[in-house]
């Protein structure tokens, strides 16, 4: 494998307040660093940014949903730092969408909802579905990102959000599916959050946009010469320490930065079993310490 270095930037910033952003910032960082594939540097001012500001990185993670609250209105990048990020990506680059920088309501530019190809919005009728633990299905095992994952694995202690739009000029390909079942929102364990539809008719229920059809919770675009990686789920160390997203995630960074994966999944046989999180140790990517 070679050691040449991709170097990311992790905008973020500006996340709703249900989510830790800076502590699952250092949990990403850490991540794709101990691949000793990339180097990752954090920015929570992406405002103002411009083509210059971008040179030298070989692709962008997101972590921003540009809210506090799930009520206020959305703070975009602005038309400079958006004119930058489409520049870049539709260069070559790479961009990721983690979690809820999935949702893109109509404050954002239509050209960056074609930038994530599919997206959600709460104005069109988005959704949290009120589980928590879900078994993720993978709809596609043949991507360089999947090839070699497990065809079902659990997502714990998570988002799943459902009602997935898709831009018409999207070039997608999705990668990893949950069920939303109607059931789900009829029988809520505890307290439901105030932006989940509990306590509906089921008439009404069964009439909601795609209830009762799988929820995509990773996808891939094409953007120009470029690509992007989207992933729904993150909400909490949970599912992040799985190895088979954690190895997805990672996989997905390199190939939205490159067109191309180098990283395997992190040796786990004999007493490397016992290993801590985050699994990669460099003798694993072929890096001698």
């Amino acid at each position: 494998m070679q050691n040449e270095k991709l170097k990311i930037l992790l905008i973020t910033g500006r996340v709703t307040l249900e989510h830790n952003y800076r502590q699952a910032n250092e949990m990403l960082r850490t991540l794709l660093e101990s691949t000793g594939r990339f180097e990752v540097k954090i920015t929570e001012e992406f405002r103002g940014a411009t083509k210059e500001t971008l040179e030298g990185y070989d692709g962008v993670l997101i972590n921003y949903d540009g809210k506090k609250m799930i009520s206020d209105r959305t703070v975009t990048f602005g038309e400079s730092a958006m004119e930058a990020l489409l520049d870049f990506v539709s260069s070559g680059k790479g961009a990721v969408f983690y979690h809820s920088s999935v949702f893109a309501d109509d404050e954002w530019p239509d050209e960056y909802r074609r930038l994530m190809s599919g997206y959600c919005c709460m104005e069109k009728g988005s959704r949290k579905n009120p589980k928590s633990d879900a078994m993720v299905d993978m709809a596609n095992l043949e991507h360089p990102i999947t090839k070699g994952m497990a065809p079902h694995w659990m997502a714990v202690e998570d988002d799943f959000f459902a009602g997935v739009f898709w831009h018409p000029d999207a070039d997608a390909t999705v990668l990893a599916t949950v069920h939303d079942d109607i059931n789900d929102y009829i029988h809520v364990p505890g307290f439901a959050d105030p932006y989940q539809p509990t306590g509906v008719l089921r008439e009404t229920l069964e009439n909601t946009y795609q209830m009762n059809g799988d929820m995509p919770v990773a996808w891939v675009n094409h953007y120009g010469k470029g690509r992007t990686f989207t992933t729904s789920l993150g909400h909490s160390d949970g599912t992040v320490k799985r190895v088979n997203y954690l190895t997805m995630f990672v996989r997905g960074v390199e190939w939205a930065a490159t067109g191309k994966v180098t990283i395997p999944f992190p040796d786990r046989s004999g007493n490397r079993r016992i290993n801590p999180w985050p699994f990669y140790r460099p003798e694993d990517m072929g890096i001698k310490e």
